[in-house]
């Protein structure tokens, strides 16, 4: 099992009152296993993948990735945890501008510091989402389909045990939704790799070996 979370209840105040956005809320994910997880929108579903990745806290609930409890590790352990065993997919993309597309996938590896063992797969990574010849551009010069898979690669480079994939189509066209819909499912058998996506698209949710709704705070099962 790569991810176990148990009993995540999360709220926000507004002014005196306490709104829960997640409650008595369970999932696990094993390796190599793609889930999705679709809700109306302020369902908590981007609030969902921050407190799994470990970007937010919960108000309460255990969180374990790869068998290590994250509550018991303080930050600096955390943020080591994150680089290493989490990926991330953002619907904005959040590549830097001033770098090159090459520069923005290997940013991770400067975090843990192991830039130069990674630059070959990164060349490889390139090739094999057919951006070999883009690797040099930055991302003012690449297409909104280009930019999203470069952020994909960059959520690659370290090897990590689960991606979450936030909203990923929602700023992409049907043709390139389809692509990178094509490309998930080649990571799962190619790298292994567990993912974890929220979206709106019916379509992108079918891509899941598991499929939940979220409502009211927690997860049922799609029919």
């Amino acid at each position: 099992m790569i991810l176990e979370a148990k009993n995540i209840y999360k709220s926000f105040r507004n002014g005196v009152k306490k709104l829960p956005v997640l409650t008595n809320l369970n999932i696990s994910v094993d390796k190599q296993e793609t889930i999705t997880i679709m809700g109306p929108s302020g369902s908590g579903k981007s609030t969902l993948l921050h407190i799994l990745g470990t970007l937010d806290t919960p108000d309460s609930g255990s969180i374990k990735i790869n068998q290590t409890d994250i509550n018991t590790l303080k930050e600096n352990q955390l943020a080591l945890l994150r680089s290493h065993e989490i990926g991330f997919i953002f619907q904005f993309h959040h590549l830097l501008p001033e770098f090159t597309a090459f520069e923005n996938v290997l940013i991770p590896t400067q975090i843990v510091g192991n830039t130069d063992s990674k630059t070959k797969r990164a060349v490889e990574l390139f090739d094999y989402v057919g951006l070999k010849e883009r690797k040099e551009h930055y991302p003012s010069q690449l297409s909104g389909g280009e930019r999203l898979r470069v952020a994909v690669l960059r959520a690659l480079i370290n090897n990590p045990s689960i991606i979450f994939a936030d909203e990923p189509t929602g700023n992409l066209d049907a043709g390139n939704a389809k692509k990178l819909l094509k490309l998930f499912k080649n990571i799962s058998k190619d790298f292994e790799q567990s993912l974890v996506i929220t979206t709106h698209n019916e379509e992108v949710a079918s891509i899941g070996e598991r499929q939940f709704i979220l409502d009211h705070g927690v997860l049922n099962d799609r029919v």
